[in-house]
């Protein structure tokens, strides 16, 4: 009994791993319908996407005075978050420096490749790979099962490419000349994203505040193309 037992969960385990490939190429599919819209949209704000550069220079400056450290953040159109911070103090320098740098020209602190949108760009990717290995598997008879394969692992290898060129001309916008950094302040729980795991590391996260004085980069696209303020 208990090697039927073992025998069948073995089972489930191998037919789990066979269908991985197709059930991730289908949530990646289904990714379609919402990530190119939050792309538009994020390409439209000019404050959240140079706010989002200088969350990104800001986690730089960090990671580079202490490489061992891992830090996260998110941006809003008020300002941007860091998680896995130690003191209020270490970020407000952080993002004053990374702030005098980005206008003094270093354009490359604006992009990451620990982004979130890499996860983007491998959704994506993997997306496109996998209607493509179904369109050439019926058409030309190929094995669809290996083409989806090889799609994923395309999809992995040119995610860091891809993401880094839609941080570049897409989700951040490294002109910061009329921006400031306000305040920096702990983050409240209910100011967290990622749901209660963003709850809980509210305790070490802070926001910081950025003041934009150029009034154009208050310009954001609706959804249907018109710019409104």
């Amino acid at each position: 009994m208990a090697l039927l037992l073992i025998l069948f969960l073995a089972f489930l385990f191998v037919l789990f791993l066979f269908l991985l490939p197709i059930l991730y190429s289908l949530q990646a599919v289904g990714s379609l319908f919402v990530y190119p819209r939050q792309l538009k949209n994020m390409f439209g704000n000019k404050i959240l996407r140079r706010n989002h550069a200088l969350e990104h220079a800001t986690i730089v400056v960090m990671i580079k005075k202490e490489p061992h450290r891992r830090f996260n953040g998110f941006s809003t159109d008020e300002g941007f978050f860091v998680q896995g911070v130690r003191s209020i103090d270490e970020v407000d320098s952080a993002a004053r420096e990374a702030l005098r740098r980005l206008r003094a020209g270093e354009k490359k602190l604006a992009v990451h490749r620990n982004c979130g949108t890499t996860t983007v760009a491998a959704n994506l990717l993997a997306a496109v790979f996998f209607l493509g290995a179904v369109g050439l598997g019926l058409y030309l008879g190929w094995d669809i099962y290996l083409l989806i394969l090889g799609g994923i692992v395309l999809s992995l290898l040119l995610r860091v490419p891809l993401s880094l060129f839609l941080q570049r001309f897409v989700t951040t916008n490294a002109d910061l000349s009329n921006a400031e950094v306000g305040w920096v302040e702990t983050a409240k729980p209910q100011e967290m994203r990622g749901g209660i795991l963003g709850v809980l590391l509210a305790a070490s996260s802070v926001k910081v505040r950025v003041f934009h004085t150029d009034p154009n980069a208050v310009e954001v696209l609706r959804g249907d193309g018109a710019a409104v303020k």
